[in-house]
């Protein structure tokens, strides 16, 4: 079992739960344009937004763009024409206000843990949302220092994201560092990316359709005290 020093925490449905505030800035959306919210609706806007992400983490478009133009996309299959990067500013008003609920026992997970590692945060929501999502949630005081992919320039699963993360950290070296995540496509494929281990957070036990895997694969975080002997 390897002696990791340096853990690195994903932010989104890995902590905190964003499909909760998620859900909650969809029906405020969808209220403003008149449009009856339904499970169907939610399930295709995660899809249109996924996808943007996905577009996003391959630099197939500018952060500013892929915000604004999943809501574009979503909106036209309704009939709807909008205005994306307003709807887009809406849409993170409400993900910063009701985006701080933490999943059940993150806290204690984080509480133990920061006794015993230094606990970074990567992600690469939005600066502003983020940084007001960690405050309210009040878990700060557990992190050594949040990285943010618009302050870095890059997105995870860019090897420069990570170069710039090591960087910052004294000592750090990918040899004696941790991922956890809940994303294959930016966390996991980010740290095979970058030589740095992985420990994917799967609680709903996802099939994995990439080629590539983590180096471990967890339920619920309170398995990390096992894999970090904790």
């Amino acid at each position: 079992m390897k002696n990791y020093k340096y853990l690195l925490f994903d932010l989104d449905d890995t902590i905190l739960d964003f499909g909760a505030a998620e859900n909650r800035a969809l029906e405020f959306v969808l209220e403003s344009q008149s449009v009856d919210n339904s499970p169907e609706l939610y399930d295709r806007y995660k899809t249109i937004n996924q996808a943007h992400w996905e577009m996003l983490e391959r630099n197939e478009l500018t952060k500013e763009r892929a915000l604004a133009k999943r809501h574009e996309v979503f909106f036209d299959e309704l009939g709807h024409s909008v205005d994306g990067a307003l709807i887009n500013e809406m849409y993170m008003a409400q993900i910063a206000e009701h985006g701080h609920r933490m999943f059940d026992g993150a806290l204690d997970v984080l509480r133990i843990l920061s006794e015993a590692f230094p606990l970074y945060i990567i992600t690469n929501g939005v600066k502003a949302t983020q940084e007001m999502r960690l405050e309210n949630a009040g878990i700060n005081p557990y992190f050594q220092d949040v990285f943010i992919s618009e302050d870095t320039g890059f997105q995870k699963p860019m090897k420069e994201f990570f170069e710039h993360v090591a960087a910052c950290i004294d000592g750090f070296t990918p040899n004696d560092a941790l991922i956890i995540g809940d994303s294959l496509t930016s966390d996991i494929l980010g740290g095979i990316n970058s030589g740095i281990d992985t420990c994917w957070y799967n609680p709903d036990a996802k099939e994995n359709p990439f080629g590539f895997k983590a180096d471990f694969e967890i339920r619920q975080l309170n398995e990390l005290f096992r894999i970090l002997d904790r």
